[in-house]
């Protein structure tokens, strides 16, 4: 008998499973490291190493939501990151506030724990380019941004109310091309950090409905949304504006009809494949600046993708890989990708923010909404 007990208990460490009470941290990191001068003209706005400071308010899940369990109970949060970069002068301090979701590596619960970190929202940089007063920032064109963070982290937990915090990771600001110049802030950094428990919600679990907390105000449960496994078409309308260079210029509007066919392949997972149908005024400009004089309909760029979205409950995040049919413009190259978050707000209404990019050049912001049928 008291073997059996040692081993069911030695079993129950072992396997990540929901906790009893949800915890609220706060806490902070120290970060240092560099900016990646992925364009030759940055290295002369680079003076000095980076040292910079990030406060975390995050909580743990117990379970509550679809998600929690497919994903081993992650760690949600909210990140004000503070990046001095290391140039007052030209390139100021760059701020991030952004939601984060940690993913636990692995289904074993210890005391050393390694997870995946990301984190998207706003950035705000303190100095951009200005064709008088700092036209050697040629890096980013606005003050306003959105900030990207990408983590991997070992989590050490001293106690149930105390954790230390080691990373490894990038931060990435740029305001995706509505405004030039935008060859945007690449921060390799590395952190350390300390977080302690500040509120517990005591029996969290037990004291609520898991039934009613799927249910979304009358909305059929996304449990049944995630078990349904056939194919499904998502349509799309998007609209969006860019920047062309030199800077200083109009912006352009961007329009695209997006459809897919796309399969729940697991509680994480969907995969598909479709077609876009894209125009942006910008194409049209640039085709007239090398003599080809083209309507809208000339400036049109067809194409066909694969799809990938990790599925967290109503929240997606999509990547896309796709490649032009027909383009009378070259300059980007034949192979565009997408990514970004998509909502589905009921069964069919899906709302859209994602950038398409030409590897690592972004082209524009799309913002949008479609039906799933």
């Amino acid at each position: 008998m008291g073997f059996f007990s040692f081993a069911c208990a030695r079993a129950q460490h072992d396997t990540i499973s929901a906790p009893a009470d949800v915890r609220y941290f706060l806490g902070g990191s120290f970060h240092y490291g560099f900016i990646w001068t992925h364009h030759a003209d940055m290295g002369l706005l680079v003076k000095k190493h980076i040292v910079a400071g990030e406060i975390d308010l995050f909580k743990t899940t117990a379970g509550n939501k679809a998600w929690h369990d497919p994903y081993h109970y992650p760690t949600c949060g909210l990140a004000l990151h503070i990046i001095p970069l290391g140039n007052p002068d030209q390139t100021g301090t760059a701020i991030g506030l952004y939601p984060f979701v940690n993913f636990p590596l692995g289904k074993r619960e210890r005391r050393l724990k390694l997870s995946m970190r990301y984190g998207w929202g706003l950035g705000w940089l303190t100095k951009k380019f200005e064709p008088l007063d700092n036209h050697k920032n040629i890096v980013i064109g606005s003050h306003l941004n959105t900030c990207f963070s990408l983590r991997l982290n070992g989590m050490w937990c001293i106690d149930e109310n105390d954790r230390m915090e080691f990373g490894i990771g990038l931060t990435h600001f740029s305001n995706g091309a509505v405004t030039k110049p935008n060859l945007g802030f690449n921060i390799p950094l590395l952190s350390i950090g300390y977080f302690h428990s500040i509120c517990i919600q005591k029996d969290y679990c037990r004291n609520h409905n898991m039934e009613n907390d799927v249910e979304d105000m009358g909305v059929p449960a996304i449990k049944k949304i995630l078990a349904d496994h056939s194919w499904h078409l998502n349509t799309l309308l998007i609209l969006g504006m860019n920047d062309v260079d030199p800077p200083g210029g109009n912006r352009y509007g961007v329009s695209a009809l997006q459809a897919c066919m796309i399969k729940q392949t697991g509680r994480k997972t969907r995969f598909g494949f479709g077609f876009d149908l894209m125009y942006s005024q910008a194409i049209q400009k640039r085709l007239g600046d090398e003599g080809i004089s083209v309507n809208a309909a000339g400036a049109l760029q067809p194409g066909v993708k694969g799809v990938y979205e990790l599925v967290l409950g109503r929240i997606s995040c999509p990547f896309e890989i796709g490649t032009y049919i027909y383009s009378r413009y070259k300059g980007n190259g034949p192979i565009y990708s997408r990514f970004g978050v998509r909502y589905l707000v009921t069964d069919h209404l899906v709302i859209n923010f994602s950038l398409k990019t030409h590897f690592a050049v972004a082209e524009y912001w799309e913002f949008g909404a479609g039906w799933r049928f």
